[in-house]
């Protein structure tokens, strides 16, 4: 009896000794990383970039990362309370009140210039501009009949922003200001692609379409555009477009100006210092440049990219030398091992 209660106890105490490494080991183990939130306004530039960071996070760090879709407005206020960890592409110009408020609290951190000069401007095709003599946006008073809107062919359609973007409302109190809301009316796409489709099949077609967009994009680069001519940007001018956003008792204001070309900067939630420093480091450098932007972007369009992790793979491959000075060599390493892969 004394025997078979020995050996019992024996086999209690090396089940506890088991029991105990066990619970070291796991203990012991590599914590799980927590996931990395990025901002998506849902535009060509930004997915390029944001899938380049998802690839230098994931492969090179281990840091798991998820994209949110949201407009701006949200995306401003999701930066500032941490719901989203980065946002790659502010674009601070277009909300400058809220976004220096926000920076003043201490909501949000600049990061700096993720390319130089993002350029927002009107546009037609040049052939348009050629042939009809139009140089300025106060020339489109007399060739709204060039592009009619379908849903009304008393006047003619300019296509904006999407809807949600802070450029929609700027737009519309710079159309006022111009005088030509008396002659076109404002198409707003519910999308992204729904505004590409109306500039890319106008070009494809040989039509005449007048509408907003911006640089680093395929786009640009892929047809002759003629940027229409507007006042100089001004500051004091700028202050009142912005004012009359939100408060239409200011409007029509009786002039406007350009849109501001700044570098188009990087934010991130001042939590991600403490969440994953390693890659408030990483977004501290990363700088990709407005020229390799285009070319990726353009590359995406010709291949009909629908993955844009495929565009980051394309962008890690061919700007290595910029990429590897963003990260460690231990992550640089495994970046390469990942990209060597079939």
């Amino acid at each position: 009896m004394k025997r078979i209660k020995s050996h019992w106890t024996r086999g209690l105490l090396v089940l506890a000794v088991l029991l105990l490494v066990v619970t070291m080991v796991v203990g012991c183990g590599p914590k799980e990383k927590p996931v990395i939130k990025l901002g998506d306004t849902q535009f060509e530039s930004l997915w390029i970039i944001n899938a380049v960071f998802e690839y230098i996070a994931e492969n090179g760090y281990g840091y798991p990362v998820e994209t949110v879709e949201m407009t701006t407005p949200i995306a401003e206020v999701s930066l500032s309370t941490g719901e989203i960890d980065i946002w790659v592409e502010l674009w601070e110009q277009n909300w400058r009140d809220t976004y220096d408020e926000y920076i003043a609290d201490g909501k949000i951190e600049n990061m700096g210039p993720v390319y130089e000069g993002g350029p927002q401007f009107w546009v037609i095709p040049q052939w348009m501009a050629d042939e009809y003599n139009i140089k300025t946006v106060y020339d489109m008073k007399d060739h709204w009949e060039l592009v009619k809107d379908p849903e009304n062919q008393n006047k003619g359609a300019f296509i904006s922003c999407i809807v949600g973007w802070e450029c929609e409302e700027i737009n519309e109190v710079k159309m006022e200001a111009y005088g030509l809301t008396e002659y076109y009316n404002i198409i707003a796409p519910g999308s992204a692609g729904a505004l590409d489709a109306a500039l890319i099949g106008a070009q494809k077609k040989g039509d005449p379409i007048f509408g907003y967009y911006w640089a680093p994009t395929a786009i640009m680069g892929m047809y002759d555009w003629h940027v229409l001519e507007e006042p100089a940007y001004d500051q004091a001018v700028w202050d009142k477009i912005t004012a009359a956003r939100t408060d239409k008792s200011l409007r029509p204001l009786d002039e406007a100006c350009a849109y501001e070309t700044l570098p188009t900067n990087k934010g991130i939630n001042p939590q991600l210092r403490d969440k994953a420093p390693e890659l408030v480091d990483v977004v501290d450098k990363m700088e990709l440049g407005l020229d390799a932007i285009n070319k990726v972007a353009a590359w995406s369009v010709e291949n009909e990219v629908q993955d844009y992790s495929a565009a980051a793979v394309y962008y890690l491959e061919n700007w290595e030398s910029t990429w590897k000075t963003w990260v460690t060599d231990d992550a640089y390493k495994k970046i390469k091992e990942a990209l060597a892969q079939p």
